[in-house]
Order: structure tokens, then C-alpha cells, then sequence
């Protein structure tokens, strides 16, 4: 499989929305914890000084972590130890969720566009795993095996999808190679495979597929049936 490559510039675009004022709002919910990890996507990530100053103005120990995609949290994991709450500033859940289930830490959400604060609850985490053990109780039975892989830049991973391959393979299964920019439902539609591999964006396996789609790191529950 050849992929074409030419030069990327990437140019930040940061939002104008101010953090600091659904910062105070989350005050509330920070009470009880002294060490906060600051987390938040590519649009804030230059405002994290100064949400860590105003926090430090108000008695709290305030630890950078960074930004966050929903690929890659080690942002998050590196200062994990260092903190007993993290403070996520931006919208959606999945980024947030995310951090919760990987540090079993409490992550309280700030949205500076609705100006809302809440926490991941419990309720959010167990509705997750429950999908998560569906799309793999699912996946058990599949024979044939579909790999997607994105062609976009920073989620291509070919290596990855051939080793996937071998590991199918070598278990008994047929696997398949699915390459393409844009990875969607309808695009895989009528594919004569059991179940999907997905090797790009891992929020893709919460998209409406007809047939069970699984992050790498959840196909070993499938070859072991080990849930």
C-alpha cells in the first residue's frame, strides 16, 4: 500500500472564548482537592498558564498536563501521580471520559461555551463499558475480519494494521486490509466482513456500524474470549 506524502504546516487555531469565568464556576467542584491536572483539547491549550495562576490565587496546586486527543492521553497520564483531580477545559465528553478511565481519577468537564461544570459520573463510565463489552460479545463469533485504517496525517498506521493481520491470521480468522481519508458507516457498507478493526480515531467505534467495530486494544478480549 503506497501512500502519497507531500509537507504538512499546521497553523494553531485557538479559540477567543475566555476559561477563566467557568474556571470560578468549578471552584465549586473542586472543593476537597488540593493538586489539580489541567487538561483541554488544541483550541485552550494556550490558556493553561493562566487558569493555573488564577488557581494558584485561590490556594490550589495547579499541574499542566497539556493537551489531550482522544488517541493519544499521555498528557494526562504523565502528571497522574501528581494530582488527586483533573480539570478538563472544553467541550464534549469523550476527551474527559476517556482521562476517567484511564487514571481512575475524577475529572471535572468546564465548558467555557455553555459555561457548565460537571463531573464524568459513575453512571457515564458503566454506560461505556457496557457498550464496550456489547461490540465485543459481538465480535467473539466473526470469521472475517475487516482493518480500517485512516489515511489521514497523524493516524495512519499501516505497521500497525499488518501486525493485526498476522495476529488474526495466525488465530485462524481471514483479515482484510480498508484504507481511506474518511472513515464512516456508510462508507464500509456491503463489505462481506464479520467484524472491524479500527486502527485510526478510536472514537470511530462509537459511530452507528452495521457490523461491531473494536479499538486495537480490545481484540485480545475477542481471540482469548476473555471479557
Amino acid at each position: 500500500m503506497k501512500i502519497n506524502t507531500m509537507k504538512t504546516i499546521f497553523i494553531p487555531c485557538y479559540s477567543k472564548k475566555d476559561p477563566l469565568p467557568v474556571v470560578r464556576e468549578a471552584l465549586k467542584k473542586l472543593r476537597g482537592y488540593e493538586r489539580i491536572g489541567l487538561i483541554t483539547t488544541a483550541q485552550h491549550v494556550n490558556q493553561l498558564k493562566r487558569v493555573r495562576d488564577f488557581l494558584l490565587e485561590k490556594n490550589k496546586k495547579a499541574v499542566i498536563g497539556g493537551q489531550i486527543l482522544g488517541c493519544e492521553l499521555g498528557n494526562a497520564l504523565k502528571i497522574e501521580n501528581k494530582v488527586d483531580v483533573f480539570l478538563y477545559i472544553g467541550s464534549g465528553r469523550f476527551h474527559p471520559l476517556g482521562v476517567s478511565m484511564l487514571t481512575e481519577k475524577p475529572v471535572i468537564v468546564a465548558n467555557p461555551y455553555s459555561d457548565f461544570v460537571d463531573k464524568i459520573s459513575n453512571k457515564e463510565k458503566e454506560k461505556w463499558l457496557k457498550r464496550r463489552k456489547g461490540r465485543i460479545v459481538k465480535a467473539i463469533k466473526a470469521e472475517i475480519f475487516g482493518i480500517l485504517i485512516s489515511t489521514k496525517t497523524g493516524q495512519f498506521n499501516l505497521n500497525l494494521a499488518l501486525e493485526i493481520k498476522d495476529k488474526l491470521e495466525n488465530n485462524g480468522k481471514r483479515a482484510f486490509l480498508f484504507a481511506g481519508d474518511e472513515i464512516s458507516p456508510e462508507g464500509v457498507l456491503g463489505f462481506e466482513v464479520d467484524a472491524w478493526i479500527n486502527t485510526a480515531c478510536p472514537r470511530i467505534v462509537d459511530d452507528f456500524f452495521e457490523k461491531p467495530v473494536l479499538n486495537v486494544d480490545e481484540l485480545e478480549f475477542v481471540l482469548s474470549t476473555r471479557i
